[in-house]
């Protein structure tokens, strides 16, 4: 099972790379990928291994700037017409008026 990491603003992402961490029953495998391809890979034996080991840290740490890694982030943002849309159902909610095409006003 791979578990994805990020911050929660997804800094790894828009950073082009892409965290994930892969334990089994000897230890813990974190993957690095960075934006050109490049992939790097840290072992740690035993069932430590709950945040990334040094040589990973020490990569990620100017884009991550302290921020906290979560668990399978939530994703960065909705496509932008949805995004759109959601925006003026909320504006019509707040603002207590009818969506076109619902019905009475």
């Amino acid at each position: 099972m791979t578990h994805e990491y990020d911050t929660a603003e997804r800094d790894l992402e828009r950073a082009g790379m892409a965290l994930s961490r892969h334990p089994s029953e000897a230890g813990v495998e974190w993957r690095l990928e960075l934006p050109h391809g490049e992939q790097v890979d840290a072992w740690e034996p035993g069932i430590a291994g709950l945040a990334p080991p040094p040589e990973i840290e020490r990569l990620i740490k100017g884009i991550t700037a302290g921020k906290d890694l979560v668990l399978d982030p939530p994703p960065r943002h909705l496509p932008s017409d949805e995004y759109g849309r959601f925006e003026e159902l909320t504006r019509q909610l707040v603002s207590g008026r009818r969506p076109p095409g619902s019905g009475a006003a």
